[in-house]
């Protein structure tokens, strides 16, 4: 017991008993292959642009993917006809405006007005430099919070590295933005509440991603962060009204309740697409009952986890790392890029174990972790965008495997945090 003590005062586990020294996270070796890793995909995407099948094609025309329906409605705000994005046949008048005919298309616009305040800036660029900007500006904000949580340089080239990171950049996607929201309000949750309160407002352009939050706030009494976030949600839709008028709106709510059915329950949806258990239940030729009753289930154990943990004496790292994950698990509505969020949790995880050192197996576990979702990505080949990586499950499993982690080692350490304080 009083090595154990001994262990979470300095930061040093006793090597050779229950927690071993972290060299995982300090060797050269991480760093290297971390950031080789990451040149990689760099070669890789500067492989596909120069072929003319990424960003633009060969005459220099923008390319329909992901990034191409949020340059679209960020061009469509600015000329104040927000509103048409939420009617699918409108929508579709839009792209083929803006990009010709197209083998396919996204025929919704699921994000509230207030992420047009976002995608404004953007949409006033050329769509090559748009969508550049776009992934270089949130990467580096994605990057830099998950330094700021670990606190280590191999902590940038393991982010870098990761496969969901590639992904996503690949798409040009938001996971980056949302690992960046989640990650700051998470990290100034200690000490800034009202702060953090704000960074969970923004948060709010994907709010689906924000069920756990007040069963987090409220089990830990941390009123200003409730407070703050309301406050910013309103000010986001005041400014949003003002910029770009009322009638997106009046849209949105209809729309959404409209694509509700459609895009969660429709029977020609490729299920396997969502990285979630309500996806998986799906593709695995499950009913919409069956499907719904288990993801109501996931995310009700995924709330007791959260409640039970941010009520106790448990490190505020893993508090952190188990909201994060938890919160990626919660949703029935989740895609392999938004999966690109993981860093957060994993950077909490990989912070507590810093301090207090690594239980047996878990570096075995981080290369589980690491690895599946990496195979996966390798196996995608030429088929970019195909349902190779995107429509497998693997977040989910990854997801999983990582709340799995930080649970196991929050039981593993609350009996002596409990005698700490």
């Amino acid at each position: 017991m009083t090595d154990t003590l001994d262990t979470l005062h300095t930061g040093t586990a006793p090597v050779g008993k229950s927690r071993r020294s972290v060299d995982i996270f300090t060797g050269w070796w991480l760093q290297s292959f971390g950031y080789a890793l990451a040149a990689l995909y760099l070669l890789y995407f500067v492989i596909l642009y120069r072929a003319g099948t990424w960003i633009v094609n060969g005459n220099g025309l923008p390319i329909y993917t992901d990034f191409a329906n949020a340059w679209a409605a960020g061009i469509q705000a600015l000329h104040g006809n927000a509103a048409a994005l939420y009617d699918p046949a409108e929508l579709a008048k839009v792209h083929a405006a803006l990009f010709g005919p197209t083998a396919f298309d996204y025929p919704y616009w699921p994000y509230p007005p207030t992420f047009f305040l976002i995608l404004a800036p953007f949409a006033a660029m050329p769509y090559r430099w748009a969508f550049i900007t776009w992934d270089l500006v949130t990467l580096f904000g994605c990057v830099a919070v998950v330094y700021l949580i670990v606190q280590r340089r191999p902590g940038i080239a393991l982010a870098l590295a990761a496969p969901f990171t590639a992904w996503n950049f690949l798409a040009a996607q938001n996971g980056f933005l949302t690992a960046s929201l989640m990650g700051a309000a998470l990290l100034l949750f200690e000490r800034r509440p009202a702060v953090a309160g704000i960074f969970m407002g923004l948060l709010s352009y994907k709010p689906q991603f924000g069920i756990l939050l007040p069963v987090a706030l409220i089990a830990s009494h941390q009123w200003r962060s409730i407070v703050s976030a309301t406050a910013t949600i309103i000010v986001l839709a005041g400014i949003s009204i003002a910029a770009f008028g009322i009638g997106a709106w009046e849209a949105f709510p209809r729309q959404l309740l409209a694509q509700a059915g459609l895009s969660l329950a429709g029977p020609t949806e490729n299920w396997s697409y969502l990285q979630t258990v309500y996806g998986v239940i799906h593709a695995l030729h499950g009913g919409s009952a069956l499907a719904w009753v288990a993801q109501g289930a996931a995310t009700l154990c995924a709330a007791i986890a959260v409640w039970i943990t941010w009520r106790s004496h448990t490190s505020y790292s893993l508090k952190a790392a188990i909201l994060s994950a938890a919160m990626l698990l919660a949703t029935p509505y989740a895609f392999a890029y938004d999966m690109a969020a993981l860093v957060i949790p994993a950077a909490f995880l990989a912070r507590d174990q810093l301090q207090s050192g690594l239980l047996v197996v878990d570096k075995t576990f981080w290369i589980i972790l690491f690895g599946v979702p990496l195979a996966a990505l390798v196996s995608l080949g030429d088929n970019v965008g195909g349902p190779t990586f995107g429509g497998t499950p693997v977040g989910l499993f990854a997801a999983i495997l990582l709340l799995g982690m930080i649970l196991r080692r929050t039981i593993a350490v609350q009996p002596t945090a409990a005698l700490n304080h």
